[in-house]
């Protein structure tokens, strides 16, 4: 590699590891997936290392991935902050910036639809959506950041914006003739790795052992794929009320079982990490608490 540092496969690297996955990065980026691919191969090379484990469609960071992101991640929204103060002083803008962190998933699929809604509240805003998979609640650069947990973990630290279920769901066709947790044994299901509740762990809490069954889930990830794939009528996935919300409303998604949702962890609004922007981010956070209260998604479909 010599001593030239490949800059552009940090990019495409960093947007990887920040949003876990080539498709999400690829759109972040304006290139296509297979031009992600192979600037991440590109760098592999070069490093003699794997930085991504390859697993199913998706991908996850490997530990030398993990330990690469680690040491970049900062540096990179040093320069992205940098570059952004030189602008506003070239263009005379008087924006306040908001720096709003969030979980990849979340910021697609509920925060993103939602957007144009909060600007045109706060035309004095100029937002900064950073989807990334990092909870730290001191994260460089950042303003606001959205977690996704348990009460135990946030409770003294963070306000609770969004409460969640968690049920099977599936396109309409294929809710046909299930009426109990044992009919989704025969069914093909989809699994995602990191979601707060697996199959198996459903399955226990209605009283069947999968293990015994011999049922199993195909993967996909990330939650974006998996949502999809059940619309598309793949498979039944066990899914959050908050990400799958568009999907139930235009009835691409069904829930088969109603009566076995289960509450799940909830998302939680950090306050402001930095003095940087304090009033601007103190006007997100407010319309970002009175939407989700006005909503009142978390009881919409249990």
């Amino acid at each position: 590699m010599g001593s030239n540092l490949p800059l552009r496969a940090l990019v495409v690297f960093e947007a990887s590891a920040r949003l876990g996955s080539f498709r999400a990065a690829a759109d972040e980026l304006g290139l296509t997936p297979s031009a992600v691919s192979h600037q991440v191969r590109s760098l592999e090379a070069g490093l003699g290392v794997d930085l991504f484990e390859r697993i199913g469609r998706g991908v996850t960071l490997s530990q030398d991935g993990r330990d690469l992101f680690a040491g970049i991640r900062d540096g990179f929204e040093l320069v992205k902050r940098a570059v952004e103060a030189t602008r506003r002083r070239r263009s005379g803008r008087t924006l306040q910036v908001v720096r709003l962190q969030t979980p990849p998933s979340f910021a697609s699929r509920w925060l993103l639809p939602r957007l144009p809604a909060l600007l045109a509240a706060h035309p004095g805003i100029d937002i900064r959506v950073n989807a990334d998979k990092d909870q730290r609640p001191n994260a460089t650069g950042v303003d606001l950041a959205i977690v996704y947990g348990d009460a135990r973990a946030w409770d003294t630290r963070a306000t609770r914006l969004l409460d969640e279920t968690i049920q099977p769901l599936c396109a309409p066709a294929l809710a046909d003739g299930i009426h109990g947790p044992r009919d989704l044994l025969s069914r093909p299901l989809i699994g995602t790795r990191g979601n707060a509740m697996s199959w198996r762990s459903w399955f226990r809490r209605h009283g069947i052992d999968v293990d015994r069954t011999g049922a199993a889930a195909m993967e996909l990830d990330p939650s974006d794929v998996a949502i999809e794939a059940a619309a598309k009528g793949l498979g039944i996935v066990l899914e959050s009320s908050v990400l799958t919300e568009d999907e139930m409303r235009e009835g691409r998604l069904a829930a088969p079982l109603p009566g076995h949702a289960i509450s799940g962890p909830a998302y939680w609004l950090l306050p402001s990490a930095t003095g940087d922007g304090q009033a601007g981010a103190e006007l997100v956070r407010t319309w970002l608490l009175d939407r989700a209260a006005a909503e009142g998604l978390s009881a919409r479909y249990s």
